[in-house]
Formats: C-alpha cells, sequence, structure tokens
C-alpha cells in the first residue's frame, strides 16, 4: 500500500521517461517503498466531483479521473492495490501532472466503479480492463504505474499489449502471482503448500473471505496495518483511512 511516494514514483517515472527518449523499447522500473514525500495533495472531495465514467463492455461503469499536462511526455495510468481508490494517489497526482497528463482509474469492484455480483474477478480481467480504457480512452502510447496488485494487472496488461498502448512500466511493491505457489522452487514453499492450498480454499467461501475482510476494513485495525507499513507515519491520516474503507468487492 504506497500512496504519497512522491519522491519514488518521479524518480520511477524519470527513469522510464529518459529510456524512451534514448532506445525504442518497452522500459521497466520496479521499486519497493515504503516512504512517503512531499507533493501538494488534492483533496479527497475535489477527486470525486472531478471523476468521469466510462462504460465498459457496454455494461460495467468504471470511475476514473485525469489531470491533463500541456507537456508532451507520454501519459501515466495510476493503477491502485486491492482494497484501494482514486484517492490513494491523491498526493501524488498534482506533482506528476506537472511533466504528463495523469489518469487514475477505479477497477471493476473498487471505489465508485460497479461491483457486480457473481463477476469472477480475476488479474486478467482487470488486466484486460486496463487495455480498453488506453485504447478507448487514453488512446496513446500510456506508461503504466501499478500499486501492489494494480503492478500485477499492470504487467500481465503489457506483456499482453502493442506498443501502440502500453510505452513502459513503473512498478511499486509489485504483488507476486497469486496462484503460482507450486511453481516456487523453494522446498520451504513446498513445505507449506497444504497451508497455502488450505488457506486459499477457505478465502473462496464468501462468508470466511468476508468475515476476515470486514474485520481487517475495522478503522483501528487497517489504521495499525497502514502505520507498520508506511516509512512516513504522517500520511497516515483519517483521510486515508476513510478512503480505504470505502466500498470494495468485498463489502
Amino acid at each position: 500500500m504506497v500512496v504519497g511516494v512522491m519522491a519514488s514514483i518521479c524518480h520511477s517515472v524519470g527513469q522510464v521517461l529518459w529510456q524512451f527518449q534514448h532506445r525504442n523499447s518497452l522500459s521497466i522500473t520496479t521499486k519497493s517503498c515504503s516512504t512517503s514525500g512531499g507533493g501538494q495533495k488534492l483533496e479527497v472531495a475535489e477527486i470525486k466531483e472531478r471523476c468521469e465514467k466510462w462504460e465498459w463492455k457496454g455494461k460495467y461503469s468504471i470511475n476514473y479521473f485525469v489531470s491533463h499536462s500541456k507537456n508532451s511526455n507520454p501519459p501515466l495510468l495510476l493503477v491502485h492495490g486491492f482494497g484501494a481508490s482514486i484517492p490513494h494517489w491523491r498526493r501524488n497526482i498534482r506533482t506528476l501532472a506537472q511533466n504528463s497528463t495523469v489518469y487514475a482509474i477505479d477497477l471493476l469492484g473498487f471505489g465508485a466503479s460497479d461491483k457486480p455480483a457473481n463477476f469472477s474477478y480475476t488479474m486478467e480481467t482487470w488486466a484486460q480492463l486496463i487495455l480498453d480504457f488506453l485504447d478507448e480512452i487514453v488512446q496513446k502510447p500510456t506508461v503504466l504505474i501499478g500499486n501492489s496488485v494494480g503492478s500485477l494487472a499492470c504487467v500481465i496488461a503489457a506483456s499482453e499489449s502493442s506498443r501502440s498502448l502500453v510505452r513502459g512500466l513503473v512498478l511499486l511493491n509489485c504483488a507476486g502471482g497469486m496462484n503460482n505457489k507450486a511453481i516456487v522452487d523453494d522446498w520451504r514453499i513446498k513445505l507449506l503448500l497444504p497451508l497455502l492450498w488450505l488457506f486459499d480454499f477457505l478465502l473462496r467461501q464468501r462468508g470466511i473471505a468476508s468475515a476476515i475482510f470486514q474485520n481487517v476494513r475495522k478503522r483501528e485495525n487497517l489504521k495499525s496495518i497502514l502505520l507498520s507499513v508506511y516509512g512516513n507515519k504522517e500520511y497516515v491520516d483519517e483521510e486515508l483511512v476513510e478512503a480505504l474503507q470505502g466500498r470494495t468487492l468485498c463489502s
């Protein structure tokens, strides 16, 4: 969960854009970050007021935000992690928009986007959503900036795209494959496989998964988790906690 990592993001984006100017190939920059930098933040109320809607596949309403820039650098698309939404980037958008047009999206099942019941939510689905958004809304080669699960969705999207859509990747605390435990050639992981399979099975039970999620979503628990992963504790404010308590596909 990385929001407000202004210095790290800007450095990563700078690296990617520099590489675009010096060689004609897809660039990937990875970062593992837990610190927060400066930057003028957008108020959550302003983000909500300026958000727009896009109809995906003719039936799903997807919420997105755009901050235009006069700069000719490739546009950026910010993709949040699990349980998050566009306001998670509120400390980053203004600074990034000084050099590039910035888009941010609520993935299906999160934030103010639709949350269809009995829908098969997969990484591949979110990756396809990202590609369709680039094709229909951005319409320019774009640098994808993902956080956590959003990073994984961006990697899958980039692997399935052409250079006409994805120009580069910036990965922040990228999640690993969600169902690839068995391919890890490590005896310690193999010993834990039965326990991991049991955990996977329990999470597939809606009642159990919902109970776990609702417990994590409690304000005091959520704030404790955020304090444990944020380098700059000052950025774990009530606004952040409230933003992450918003409705998701599990609520």
